[in-house]
């Protein structure tokens, strides 16, 4: 596999700054390894040591199933790479090095964001969620009452490649015509349809959902599209994840608009499955129907 980097002389590819290093990898071809990637036996930062570290070739970024997206130069130097050969590898993409597509403005994340309120706590409770799980794995935050167009949510970030592109939020309380409210475009870094939230903890399989609280409820190695459509980019996105399992509400329209993905994934390479849960959708799942998904997609 050609994993360099194009310029006009010959520069230091991943696999060859990895085994100046003695860094044990796979390479595309490999079952523990998708199409694109480089997988590490040994994350520096969690410790993992069973592959669950993948560099992305066209993406230039590292992302860990167990702790998430990482910066590519902290990582290369935390693995023992020379400061050299990472000056090398990633020559010409410093202003990009999580090469995010599309760029289309500057992040701008709202006022009165912090901690979670007790309000908060208790929303994610009655849910069913493991309030600490989620902020330690999604970075979740509370909004107050101000300001007034964001009151009394759930601030999402989107995450790509260990950076915050863009942002959605969730209301907590009954009384809203919109349970959802995210970035502009403007005020994104990229265009949160344009992306999937959650991907950085995706390898060889995925379980789409529609939703950023379904995805917390499968867990780790779950998509969200963010809305009630998908878009050709997330289409697209999807198309690099070879086990992909559509779950989406079990309403006929929502079951229809899963079927017409199904059909869009179908003529790319890998097994696409729609999954149809007895429960409304993932965050309405039972503990027992979320662990048959979870096997099922081969994510535990």
């Amino acid at each position: 596999m050609d994993a360099g980097v194009c310029g006009k002389s010959k520069l230091v590819t991943i696999t060859e700054a990895l085994k100046e290093a003695g860094v044990e990898y796979l390479e595309s071809g490999h079952h523990h390894c998708r199409t694109g990637w480089v997988q590490i036996r040994e994350c520096p930062f969690c410790h993992s040591a069973n592959y669950h570290l993948g560099y992305s070739v066209s993406g230039r970024f590292f992302a860990c199933w167990k702790c998430g997206g990482h910066n590519a130069y902290q990582t290369l130097d935390k693995l023992g790479v020379s400061r050299e050969s990472i000056k090398e590898l990633l020559q010409g993409l410093r202003e990009k090095e999580d090469q995010l597509p599309s760029k289309v403005g500057k992040l701008k994340e709202p006022q009165g964001r912090g901690p979670l309120l007790a309000a908060h706590r208790a929303y994610l409770e009655g849910r069913g969620f493991d309030v600490e799980e989620i902020v330690r794995v999604w970075q979740i935050e509370g909004i107050g009452p101000i300001p007034p167009r964001l009151a009394w949510r759930i601030y999402i970030p989107v995450i790509v490649g260990g950076r915050r592109v863009a942002w959605t939020t969730r209301a907590i309380g009954g009384r809203v015509t919109q349970r959802y409210l995210s970035a502009s475009d403007e005020d994104s870094n990229i265009s949160i349809k344009k992306v999937l939230y959650g991907i950085d903890y995706c390898h060889l399989s995925a379980v789409i959902t529609e939703g950023p609280l379904d995805a917390w409820a499968v867990g780790r190695g779950a998509v969200a599209l963010c809305g009630t459509a998908f878009t050709p980019a997330q289409c697209l996105r999807l198309t690099s994840i070879p086990y992909r399992f559509i779950c989406f509400d079990s309403s006929h329209e929502a079951q229809l608009r899963a079927r017409s993905l199904a059909n869009e994934l179908a003529v790319f390479p890998g097994v696409t499955t729609n999954v149809e849960l007895d429960a409304k959708d993932p965050a309405e799942a039972s503990a027992k129907e979320l662990k048959q998904l979870r096997k099922l997609a081969r994510l535990s």
